[in-house]
Parts: structure tokens; sequence; C-alpha cells
């Protein structure tokens, strides 16, 4: 299953920039409830696959409705949440790029035997996977080509689909070296992992009365004196800290310091090993740290996650550049 997941790295990075994209236009629209017409509002109704009108014109073709339907049945399919976004236009219009820089990548891949082949494994773990669930209620399990059949797909179409997004990978990882993936490690922050041992004392604990600033730095000097006369950090952590998250583990953590409120952050990155610092004031209150060890995560085991970012912002850039769409007539509610 682990490499049907990563060729799915064009379908996850559009569900991605889908999403991205009805944030920014607002949610007033997907807050209404799905009209009854609609039927990529209703669960189980795919959408008709035989319109033959053209909907978008572009340097090299055309997309037909059922093109698009199509393409969204199998998007639906492999990625539901997507019916979240489907009834936006300025998501529709993204997707219709998509679809037509997809189609643009697929031409310059050479066929290959490796590309049906993977779609085969890939259908078959789909189909192992639909035997071992169970049947709901009283209804008898289905087979594979019912569930893509009550999807408005074949197994056909599907096994096409999962060749031309190996064909899309495959384009985008053949322009990607290995040295290039280490220099992006190199420069990158995301990273980097800090253990440390940590007690807040806030300002606003939850559950307690409220402090003034004056009376959590206080306590927080306090604590730490008691930490310089060599009581236990855990068992301070246990007593005195407020944050639940670290307290439950004796005031151990870790995590990358981007995460991290900017004054936590600092102290986390520039305090010396071992040493606990003073303590240091963020919005939630003192914090007393101690670090205990800074490091990154090993390359090979991040070299995936920086390869699907990468091979993101080329599929971002090839649509920018390569997709030039000269006619664009999406309907306002896609029709059965």
């Amino acid at each position: 299953m682990q490499q049907t997941k990563k060729r799915f790295i064009m379908v996850l990075s559009a569900l991605l920039a889908l999403s991205m994209i009805v944030t920014a236009c607002g949610q007033k629209e997907d807050a209404k409830p799905a009209s009854n017409n609609n039927p990529m509002g209703e669960m189980g109704k795919p959408l008709d696959t035989t319109s033959k009108k053209v909907i978008a014109e572009y340097n090299g073709g055309k997309v037909t409705e059922g093109e698009l339907n199509l393409y969204l049945n199998i998007f639906r399919f492999l990625q539901p949440q997507i019916a979240m976004v489907i009834n936006n236009p300025e998501a529709k219009k993204e997707i219709v790029k998509q679809f037509i820089a997809e189609k643009l990548i697929v031409q310059k891949v050479k066929d290959d035997k490796k590309y049906t082949k993977e779609a085969d494994k890939a259908l078959k773990e789909f189909e192992n996977n639909l035997k071992q669930m169970p049947a709901q209620g009283k209804e008898k399990k289905k087979d594979m080509n019912a569930v893509l059949k009550e999807n408005g797909i074949t197994k056909g179409q599907l096994h096409h689909f999962l060749e031309n997004n190996n064909k899309i990978t495959d384009y985008f990882e053949s322009k990607i070296k290995e040295e290039d993936l280490k220099k992006e490690y190199d420069k990158s922050d995301a990273f980097e992992k800090i253990k440390l041992n940590h007690i807040l004392i806030a300002t606003e604990p939850q559950g307690k009365k409220k402090r003034s600033d004056k009376e959590a730095k206080k306590l927080a000097e306090e604590v730490k004196a008691k930490l310089d006369k060599g009581e236990k950090f855990s068992e301070l952590a246990e007593k005195y800290s407020d944050d639940p998250g670290s307290k439950a583990q004796g005031g151990e953590m870790e995590g990358n310091p981007k995460e991290w409120v900017p004054e936590f952050s600092k102290a986390a990155k520039t305090q010396p090993i071992d040493k606990i610092g003073e303590p240091v004031k963020s919005q939630f209150g003192y914090h007393i740290i101690q670090v205990k060890e800074r490091g990154k995560e090993p390359f090979d085991k991040v070299k995936e996650q920086i390869k699907g970012q990468k091979i993101q912002g080329m599929y971002q850039d090839f649509i920018k550049k390569e997709v030039k769409v000269k006619k664009l007539n999406i309907p306002n509610d896609t029709k059965k």
C-alpha cells in the first residue's frame, strides 16, 4: 500500500491546492447546505460523464464536461474530501487547469509496461482492501466493479488514471537529483529537532486562579531557584507546570522550534545544553527551559517528504507556465 500512496502525490497535491483556494476565497459558499440538484453534494451520486459540451480550450486541445466529470468522479473516489470544494467555482477552474496540465505532461512521457504493472498492482491493493471491509448492515459485500460503478467509473478508467498518475510523478522525479534534495535539506530549518525540559508558569492557567505578570514571574524565579539547588525537574514540572503536554511527561518535550512561540523558540535554539535558563516571558507566561539535545531529522528519513514538496512546487509551476487556456466556461452547477 505504501507504493500506492506514494503514487498519489499528484492527487494529494491537487487536494491541498484546492483546499487553499477555497480558504482564500472564503467559506461563505461552502457553509451553505448542498443543493438538491447538485449531485456532488449528495453522497453516492456520481457525475454524468457523457456530456460532449466543450468547457475549456487550450493550446493543444479541448476539455469536455464529460471528461471533467469523470476526472472528478475518480478524484472523489480516491479522496472523498474533495467533495468539500467541488462546488466552488474557483476550485473548478483550478481543477480544469490541473486536468489540462496532466494531459500535457502525459504526452511528454513515453509508454512503458511498468506503468501498466504499477496500475495493476494498485488496483489489486484496492480490491484486497475492499474484500477485507465488513458489509454495511444487511447489505452484501460488493465487488470492485460494483463499487466503481456506484462512483461513476469503470475499472479500465481508474486503471488509465493510475497509469497517467504514475507517468506524471515520474516526469517530475526524473528532473530531481539527489544533491538537489540534499541542498534543500541542508538549508531548511523545517527538520530541526530539539529535546528539552520545560516548566510553564502561566498567567492564565487552566482551572486555576489568574496570576498577574508579577506573580507569575516571582513563582517562576522560585521554581528556577529550586532547580538550581538540585531538585528534580520532573517532580517540579508535575507540581508547578501549567503546560499539560509536557507536564504529563515530567516536563520533557521535543519538537521543531518553528512550532513554538518566538521567545520560547529563541531560547530553545540558543541556550547552552543542559543549562537551566532564566525564565523566558511569552504571551502564555514564564517558561523555564533546560535544553537537552539539538539535532536534525536524518536526511534519509525526510528525503521523500522533501521530494514530495519539491514535486508539488514543480507541478504548480508547470500549470502557471505551460497551461495556456484560451476558453473557459465552467457551469455554475455540475449537472447529471
